[in-house]
């Protein structure tokens, strides 16, 4: 008996290090932004990074209103 053969597509890359994400592939994730990432490492770096990013704008903002 033969074997049905298995599509393969593209479906994106990383957002962090631009691996090809395929349809036959598990374990990548999206995000509400439709962003791809890996599972695991480069996702927790793309939270940590954005988690630091907002810190440093509320901390940014709080200087400006507390010098005026």
């Amino acid at each position: 008996m033969r074997k049905k053969k298995i599509r393969e597509f593209i479906v994106g890359n990383c957002g962090i290090c631009n691996k090809e994400h395929r349809t036959t592939n598990g374990g990548w994730i999206i995000n509400a932004e439709k962003k791809l990432f890996c599972h695991g490492f480069c996702f927790n770096l793309y939270v940590h990074n954005a988690t630091i990013g907002r810190l440093t704008d509320i901390k940014r903002r709080n200087t400006y209103a507390n010098g005026r």
